[in-house]
């Protein structure tokens, strides 16, 4: 999950406003779906998790976005600068989180294992969460921690995408090598969940198996980098056509669709994805669906759901029903209001001041790597 679209802006060689007004929409999704889980209100917004998977695809569209505009600027990509970065962007928040989860782990506020804090710092919590059996499930996505696993799958991809540019770029016409490579990252994926009978963890949280999601960002990417091509044959009013079409149908599984595995996990994301890429594409045409989402409390919520996501979690661990003595639609609405805040907090102070530093690609790397060492060391130790 990029931060945010207007740190991200250079992807595309200007800020889209709507698109961090549809990062609004899909955070408060899932927050809400979250807070009704824990509130007994589980008929309420019962798709809300399905935000996950929109923001698969908006990441990949501007992680590619951004990389392609790299290589049209230099005809490469320099890796270093690239994964500095991205530490510099999606590190310093979440270690904070960690941090803390850890901290309060040691008065007993929150029970996590030393794993967990492990898995979130290293991006690795997808894979733990599927090691981790049956029986450890449960305590491991649930926990304060748990909503990292989409994380580390993001930056997973980052990785791979990065090196895979890397290598096009060399080639005569590194998008048409990026469309062949974007197109088997979607259709092996989704024959192979079709194809496997593991169980559901290793579907739902599995790098390769999410890839479809994250790669359909990176088609509409370079469909985008097409210039006047695709506007000219979308524009203004197919535009908002297809934005309208798009929403309706994301707001409409955010609401009414059941969390039921066997169809999104054998190829229903993958048609998410598909809506989601036609609503990004449909506001990239500037219509009047996209002035509706830049209003400015869309845009501000967007602004700070990757911090907004990463604390909520965390928020609802320490804010139990019980200690707050509520329940129902009172409790919801503390939890929502309490993470809200908190991710103000921490965007204010931590992600955005880090991400407007200036230092060398070696120095972000450094200083990255021992801030993930130090908080490991201080996990083993203490939980």
């Amino acid at each position: 999950m990029i931060p945010s679209t207007a740190a991200a802006s250079s992807a595309l060689g200007a800020y889209e406003p709507s698109l961090d007004g549809m990062r609004g929409v899909c955070i408060a999704a899932v927050v809400v779906y979250h807070a009704c889980a824990v509130s007994d209100l589980n008929g309420w917004v019962r798709g809300g998790f399905i935000g996950v998977s929109v923001f698969f695809t908006l990441s990949g569209f501007l992680i590619a976005s951004l990389l392609l505009r790299e290589i049209s600027s230099s005809e490469t990509i320099d890796l270093m600068s690239f994964w500095a970065r991205r530490i510099r962007r999606l590190w310093p928040a979440s270690l904070v989180v960690v941090l803390a989860v850890v901290t309060l782990s040691t008065f007993d506020t929150l029970a996590i294992r030393a794993s967990d804090a492990l898995a979130a710092t290293w991006s690795f919590t997808n894979w733990h969460v599927i090691v981790s059996g049956q029986q450890r499930l449960l305590q491991t996505i649930v926990g304060p921690l748990g909503p990292t696993w989409s994380l580390a799958v993001e930056e997973q991809f980052y990785l791979v995408l990065a090196l895979l540019l890397a290598l096009a770029a060399r080639c005569e016409r590194p998008q048409r090598v990026l469309l062949i490579v974007a197109g088997v990252g979607i259709v092996v994926p989704l024959a192979l969940s079709n194809l496997t009978t593991d169980w559901q963890p290793a579907l739902e949280f599995h790098t390769v198996l999410r890839m479809p999601e994250l790669f359909t960002g990176v088609v509409l990417a370079v469909w985008h980098r097409q210039g006047q091509q695709p506007r000219q044959l979308v524009g203004r009013i197919g535009g908002d056509i297809a934005a309208a079409v798009g929403l309706v149908v994301l707001l409409a599984l955010f609401a009414f669709a059941d969390y039921s595995p066997p169809w999104l996990l054998r190829g229903g994301y993958t048609l998410v994805a598909a809506v989601s890429a036609l609503t990004i594409a449909g506001l990239l045409q500037h219509g009047h669906l996209a002035a509706i989402l830049s209003w400015a409390p869309l845009r501000s919520l967007g602004t700070i759901s990757y911090s907004l996501y990463l604390v909520h979690w965390p928020v609802m661990s320490v804010l139990t029903s019980g200690r707050a003595g509520l329940d129902g639609v009172p409790f919801a609405a503390i939890i929502v209001t309490v993470s809200v805040a908190t991710a103000i907090v921490l965007h204010r102070f931590v992600e955005r001041p880090i991400r407007r530093m200036r230092a060398t690609p070696v120095a972000t790397l450094l200083v990255g790597g021992l801030a993930g060492v130090l908080l490991t060391v201080l996990s083993l130790v203490v939980l």
